[in-house]
């Protein structure tokens, strides 16, 4: 499975399968090359024995072969040692080396003038070469044999063997390695490219860079389209949906306005109904612009920035009251979200604290596993447990001394919900109502 799923890894096999193969077969061809070239050199050698063999041959006066001196090599004098030479004379043998030990190693009614394969006095596999020399002063023939063991050239090609495997050996590890340096680079804008779009997804760039190689500067150029394609069927979304809600709610409200001179039941149920048409149309525009900008690329906002900000407005609005608002942690916590949405959130949030809260409100944020907890607590009176969870309940206003319309904690819930988020209420430290904020971080 994750030879399917990495393109890295598929490269990087397929090279190292080539690659060895390649190698494989170029030290097979290269060990025949040489066991070829040591057989014709050992051939050779045979061949140059025997010519030395015929030079030191003499015909004497009474027609005898007798030889002037023997072969130099020591190894024929050397019993067993596998290089022999002999001489015969109509079947019979009539010199030999010394390492024969008066045997023989040329088969009776062999052909001469071959290079054969044979086992020799001690069973050891030798090469053998003959042959059949007549001489002026002689009326028959002589056949000269020379051998030599097999072994020597098998000890040879198998050293030189192995010394083929070491090299390609090595050769095939830094062969691996640069295969392996040169898919990674090459494999390096891929791995920009999914960088960028991180980026993109994060707010810190806008679109795809232009600096990618040719190959795959068409795949970030189609990408760029797609971004601003996408960015602008959401703005004529946007548009569309804000065009809907103005040429809705100019009829409505005329429709409002005509609607208090109509008395009795009639008149209210018109204006109840024309104000809960008001309220869906809000509501919905709402959420439609919410979803929007939460699915929008780059979007990301500072959640203490936003939350400054409305200190410093509420710290106006309820100058006499003498509230004192605390903000701790909440430096770098990015969302990713749009920041109206977030200063409507914390808007309805933080107000809703002062209008409750004496004389204290404290604010703390903390990140953990990717996630943003925030909370918002007073020193009010609070909230009853059992009732906590109605809070965001459309509309409902457990106390209505206070101002306001029921709407804040349903509209802050429904924003934190389309962001991937939730609230969640408990009794705070402080004695009054506390709230727990949950949203997704922007990393």
């Amino acid at each position: 499975m994750m030879f399917k799923s990495s393109l890295q890894l598929r490269l990087i096999l397929s090279s190292l399968i080539w690659t060895v193969a390649s190698l494989v077969l170029t030290g097979l061809l290269i060990v025949s090359l040489f066991k070829g070239h040591i057989e014709k050199r050992f051939d050779g050698q045979l061949s140059d024995h025997l010519e030395e063999l015929v030079a030191a041959s003499e015909i004497s006066p009474n027609g005898r072969l007798g030889l002037t001196w023997s072969p130099s090599d020591p190894r024929f004098n050397r019993p067993h040692s596998g290089w022999y030479w002999e001489i015969q004379e109509n079947g019979s043998v009539i010199h030999q080396s010394n390492s024969l030990l008066m045997a023989t190693v040329f088969p009776k009614g062999q052909e001469t003038d071959t290079f054969i394969q044979t086992n020799g006095p001690s069973g050891q596999a030798i090469r053998l070469y003959s042959r059949q020399i007549a001489f002026p002063r002689s009326a028959d023939s002589f056949v000269f044999v020379v051998a030599g063991p097999v072994s020597d050239m098998e000890d040879d090609i198998r050293t030189f063997s192995g010394n083929v495997i070491l090299v390609l050996s090595v050769l095939s590890c830094v062969l691996l390695g640069m295969i392996v340096l040169q898919i990674k680079y090459g494999l390096l804008p891929l791995k920009r490219l999914t960088q960028s779009l991180s980026q993109i997804r994060s707010g810190d760039l806008e679109k795809m860079p232009t600096d990618f190689p040719l190959e795959v500067q068409p795949l970030a150029t189609e990408l760029n389209t797609l971004l601003e394609y996408n960015f602008t069927l959401l703005e004529r979304a946007r548009t569309q949906v804000g065009n809907l809600a103005h040429s809705l709610k100019n009829p409505i409200a005329v429709l409002m306005n005509e609607a208090k001179d109509v008395p009795g039941e009639k008149g209210n149920l018109i204006r109840q109904h024309l104000n809960s048409a008001t309220d869906s149309i809000t509501r919905y525009l709402d959420k439609a612009r919410i979803a929007g900008s939460s699915s929008l690329l780059g979007t990301k906002t500072d959640l203490g920035e936003v939350a400054a900000d409305i200190k410093f407005s509420l710290e106006k609005l309820f100058n006499q009251s003498s509230l004192e608002i605390n903000l701790s942690g909440m430096e770098g916590l990015m969302v990713r979200a749009d920041p109206q949405d977030m200063e409507e959130l914390f808007g309805n949030l933080m107000e809703n604290a002062c209008k409750w809260a004496k004389r204290r409100i404290s604010i703390s944020g903390t990140s953990q596993d990717g996630l943003i907890l925030i909370q918002i607590e007073d020193d009010g009176p609070g909230v009853p447990f059992k009732h906590m969870n109605d809070l965001v309940k459309r509309g409902l206003r457990l106390d209505e001394t206070k101002p306001g319309t029921g709407l804040g904690l349903h509209i802050a819930s429904e924003i934190a919900e389309l962001y991937g988020g939730q609230l969640d209420f408990f009794t705070s430290n402080l004695g009054g109502l506390g709230i727990k904020i949950t949203l997704p971080q922007a990393l």
